[in-house]
């Protein structure tokens, strides 16, 4: 309890030394007047959130080091930057590097206002993460196994947001709100909470206020819902075939209860909607089809803002995704910046205020797309294909967020970021400390959840005979004198239903041979749980809800301040010698399997296991 108090207060104070320096004023003062005096390169530059994951072909790690990228980042003030884990190395380095990019943009001449950097990042926690030296934390799935969940995703929030912000981040792409009612789901996974809306719902809004109350902006994401897809839009265009009225009873579930909490920002998915949507022609000029919801002005200046109230800022999905770069919705070759320029005409006409990647800037000659990509819009700004009155509004809604989170006075001056070193110092205290990794490990226990336990297996006593862990089932051979063995799953979406599954295929003959030496199986689900239905011949089941991470020993010499470690993994293993009671409960169904006529596997409509099952120890 001491250590928690004294991370807390550790925070509290560096915030309150920020406030004091004039950084974290929130004065909204005139926006109109702001507005007024900017000219269309700055406008639109507000608009662009770039990356640099790398430059010329190395890893973008310390700004200084390439002052020709300092250059290339002040030809424009961009509304924000995105890091990955490509850019980070450690606590202290990136605390520099945020630091420098943010004092950097300060640096730019001739501008009518110095506007701060959204500096943002995808920090969900579990599978999806960037500080990896701060706490990995379990997983939204995990969360929504526990019995406490609502208090679990806001400590979530909570922990993630103050790490994030004492390393200088302000922004967090995340909580994920995806409703995950696709077992097959190859992308979202155990990134949801839950296939049940109204928990999705409800647990979002908890983690978003963690990462408020730690002076973290969240974002809701992949608005209308990637929970129902089985394409991954990093590499194709996933299309979901819903009327409206089954959107508004699922996927739009969580997006309107964030909206009705007072969301911030909203995140786009590249997603097609055939029976909401209106048919476009696509650009080649006469083939027919539809636009992704980032570029449908129906999804979000129609429903987004019109039918579910929206006011605040909506950012899109990467636009280097193939789902928009590869799909030739727009005129222009692949890749080139006339494509790129007229993708950016929809997604702005339809009402989308900040464009996400719309390439990586790894390069000089990439800098040289940002000048004409710019130049571009403005363009057609001047043609009157985009209304002036439409850059205004998204120009206005971003320097309001920054104006009420406190990273933009509104006066126009040079931002004060504070001495660097302290906030070095302080980072270190607060990243990867004891009692935020003492937190993940209570919700990882709190989490894990026996759906199968034969004439009571577990727990193992530790008197018992030899147990055997089978690490690598397609590696590892069991053990005849073995009276258990203990093997590990890692189901992730559709690739779990392909018949020739070598995982699959090693585990089931690992299973056989135990039983055939007369000894019991315990298999552990490391990721998704619907792999339970495909094990159903081991002796006993539990489910950990993450497999990232399972390699590395947390008890090794980088336990401390490192997200690597798997805090489930250990939960698990815990759980199963019986030193931890299960709790958790299933927050997914868990359909059957069947085999098709042709042979293939599918999930069926019946389910194995029913959302909020889960056994306990007598």
């Amino acid at each position: 309890m001491r250590r928690s108090i004294s991370c807390l207060a550790i925070v509290l104070i560096f915030f309150s030394q920020i406030f004091i320096t004039g950084f974290a004023q929130n004065n909204t003062g005139d926006v109109d007047g702001i507005v007024s005096r900017m000219s269309m390169d700055e406008k639109i530059s507000q608009m662009i959130i770039p990356a640099v994951r790398t430059w010329n072909g190395q890893n973008m790690t310390d700004l200084n080091a390439v002052p020709e990228l300092k250059e290339i980042l002040r030809r424009h003030q961009y509304g924000g930057i995105i890091l990955f884990g490509t850019n980070i190395t450690g606590t202290e380095q990136v605390t520099r590097l945020v630091n420098n990019l943010q004092d950097n943009n300060m640096q730019i001449d001739n501008v009518s206002s110095h506007i701060p950097y959204l500096t943002a990042v995808d920090e969900e926690g579990g599978k999806v993460i960037r500080l990896n030296t701060g706490t990995r934390m379990t997983g939204n799935m995990a969360i929504g196994a526990t019995a406490n969940a609502a208090q679990n995703a806001q400590d979530t929030g909570l922990i993630i947001g103050k790490e994030l912000s004492a390393v200088g981040f302000n922004a967090d792409f995340a909580p994920n709100i995806d409703v995950n009612n696709n077992p097959a789901n190859p992308v979202i996974g155990t990134r949801s909470f839950s296939d049940d809306p109204g928990l999705v719902a409800k647990l979002g809004v908890s983690y978003a206020k963690g990462l408020s109350n730690s002076n973290v902006i969240a974002t809701y994401k992949h608005y209308p819902g990637h929970g129902d897809t089985g394409i991954d839009s990093h590499i194709g265009t996933p299309s979901v075939a819903k009327t409206y009225d089954e959107l508004m009873k699922t996927e739009l579930v969580p997006f309107k209860n964030a909206i009705n909490s007072g969301a911030d920002m909203i995140m786009t998915a590249h997603i097609t909607y055939p029976k909401i949507d209106e048919e476009v022609v696509l650009g080649d000029g006469k083939t027919k089809g539809f636009f992704p919801a980032t570029m449908s002005k129906k999804m979000v200046t129609g429903i987004l803002r019109g039918d579910l109230g929206f006011n605040g800022v909506v950012v899109t999905d990467s636009l280097e995704m193939e789902a928009i770069r590869k799909a030739k919705l727009v005129p222009g070759a692949e890749n080139s910046t006339e494509y790129r320029v007229n993708i950016a005409v929809q997604v702005i006409n339809a009402g989308v205020d900040m464009l996400l990647i719309p390439t990586d800037l790894n390069g000089s000659s990439v800098a040289k797309f940002y000048d004409d990509y710019i130049a571009g819009i403005a363009a057609k700004v001047e043609s009157g294909e985009i209304s002036q009155k439409r850059i205004d509004e998204s120009v206005k809604r971003i320097l309001k967020l920054k104006a009420k989170h406190g990273i933009f006075n509104m006066t126009g001056n040079k931002a004060d970021f504070g001495n660097v070193e302290e906030r070095v110092a302080n980072s270190k205290k607060v990243v990867g400390c004891a009692a935020h990794h003492e937190k993940e490990k209570k919700i990882a226990r709190d989490a894990v959840t026996v759906v199968k336990n034969d004439s009571d297996l577990l727990p193992i006593s530790r008197n018992a005979g030899k147990v055997k862990l089978l690490e690598n089932a397609e590696k590892d051979a069991v053990d005849s004198s073995a009276e258990v063995v203990i093997g590990f799953s890692f189901a992730s979406g559709n690739g779990d239903l392909d018949k020739n599954n070598t995982q699959r295929a090693a585990l089931k003959k690992a299973i056989e041979q135990t039983h055939k030496n007369g000894g019991k199986f315990v298999l552990v689900s490391t990721n998704l749980p619907y792999d339970a239905a495909f094990y159903q011949d081991a002796d006993a089941i539990v489910l950990a809800y993450l497999g990232y991470g399972s390699a590395i020993d947390p008890t090794g010499e980088k336990a401390t301040n490192t997200s690597s470690a798997n805090a489930n993994i250990v939960a698990a293993i815990d759980t199963i010698y019986g030193d931890n009671k299960p709790t958790g409960r299933l927050p997914v169904n868990v359909p059957k399997v069947t085999q098709q006529a042709d042979g293939s596997l599918k999930y069926g409509a019946e389910y194995l296991y029913k959302r909020g099952f889960g056994l306990t120890y007598k």
